[in-house]
Parts: structure tokens; sequence; C-alpha cells
């Protein structure tokens, strides 16, 4: 009961002028968001699961 999991979390976030067409954008992350989750995957318990995320332009 004294271990806690580190995971990375990453926000995709759509921005203007990136040179991508804006369904592009949409598809990409909403395609992202369909991975499962790590905590759910390797079954860790929530209550020992620490979070650090980023968000990402694209």
């Amino acid at each position: 009961m004294q271990t806690s999991f580190y995971l990375g979390r990453r926000n995709l976030v759509s921005t203007p002028n990136t040179g991508l067409p804006r369904w592009q954008e949409c598809l990409y992350i909403a395609l992202a968001d369909f991975g499962i989750d790590p905590s759910a995957y390797f079954k860790l318990p929530p209550n020992r699961v620490v979070e650090l995320g980023e968000q990402v332009a694209i």
C-alpha cells in the first residue's frame, strides 16, 4: 500500500493556423480520445495514481 503510480496525460487542443484543415484536426483529436485509459488498462487502484498532464496544440 506504499506504492504510487505516476502517469502522463496528454490533452490535444485545436488551434487556428496550424496548416491542417479543421476536419483533420477534429478527426485526429477524436481518434486520440478513443485510446484506453492507462490506469484502467493496468488495473491500477485510483487512490494511488498521480497524473501529470500537458496540453499539446495541433
